[in-house]
Formats: C-alpha cells, sequence, structure tokens
C-alpha cells in the first residue's frame, strides 16, 4: 500500500468550502494580496491556516475561478460547491 500526494493541477469538490483555496501559487492565472485585514482559513477542529495571496484560477478555457485563497498549509485544492 502506497500514499500519494495529490498532482498540483487535481482540485476537489468541497461542500464545506466557503471559498475556492489551494496551496499552490502557480495554480493562479492573476493573483493580488490578501484583501482582508488578517487573511486566514478556519479549517476543522478550529485551527487557523494563513492566506499568503489572491487570485483566479483558469480551470479550462471556459471556466475560470475568481476569489482563490492561496494557503501554502494546504494539501490539497478544493473547489468550494453549494
Amino acid at each position: 500500500m502506497t500514499l500519494n500526494q495529490p498532482q498540483s493541477n487535481e482540485w476537489y469538490f468541497n461542500l464545506g468550502a466557503s471559498s475556492h483555496m489551494t496551496p499552490h501559487l502557480h495554480a493562479l492565472s492573476h493573483s493580488m494580496p490578501p484583501q482582508s485585514l488578517i487573511p486566514c482559513i478556519v479549517i476543522g477542529g478550529g485551527s487557523l491556516l494563513s492566506v499568503t495571496t489572491t487570485g483566479s484560477a483558469d480551470l479550462s478555457k471556459s471556466l475560470c475561478l475568481n476569489n482563490v485563497l492561496v494557503s501554502p498549509q494546504l494539501i490539497k485544492s478544493f473547489l468550494s460547491v453549494h
């Protein structure tokens, strides 16, 4: 049995996520500093992950994600779905 790290171009649907998020700065097509004063992501158990960058990610020619949060401490990229 082996445990493989996710590939940087893989995105996972997350029903509980309030924003799209990724650990990979290179996943963004456009980036800027975070807009909030204390940018962070709250994860299970109440832990906080810092957001270093926000921006847009082009997943295909017809699908662009806006307001993507970048936190290098994440281990996967998540698509927020409601």
